[in-house]
């Protein structure tokens, strides 16, 4: 079982973005397709071990970089299940 924190994005220029922050900060993150589950965001987005998910959360929102929807995830072999911790209302 692998807990993970996971990061929906508005557009894909938003989840690149975040992408290259994470690799100049040496923050342990990488984008993969959305999950058929979640139906928010661009069709990227962007996870990391539940431990590392505060500090993610943290430099996106101070490099200001957009974000849809945050989620907790359990995975368990190929097996994903999600809950929504937050959810933006607006493009901001």
């Amino acid at each position: 079982m692998r807990k993970e924190g996971l990061v929906v994005f508005y557009g894909t220029h938003d989840a690149i973005k975040a992408d290259n922050i994470c690799s100049e900060n040496e923050i342990n993150a990488g984008l993969i397709p959305t999950h058929p589950s979640i139906t928010l965001g661009c069709g990227f987005m962007m996870k990391t071990d539940w431990e590392n998910f505060s500090d993610l959360v943290k430099i996106l929102e101070e490099k200001e970089i957009r974000y849809r929807a945050l989620f907790y995830s359990i995975k368990i072999g190929i097996k994903r299940e999600t809950k929504l911790l937050h959810e933006e209302e607006e493009d901001r």
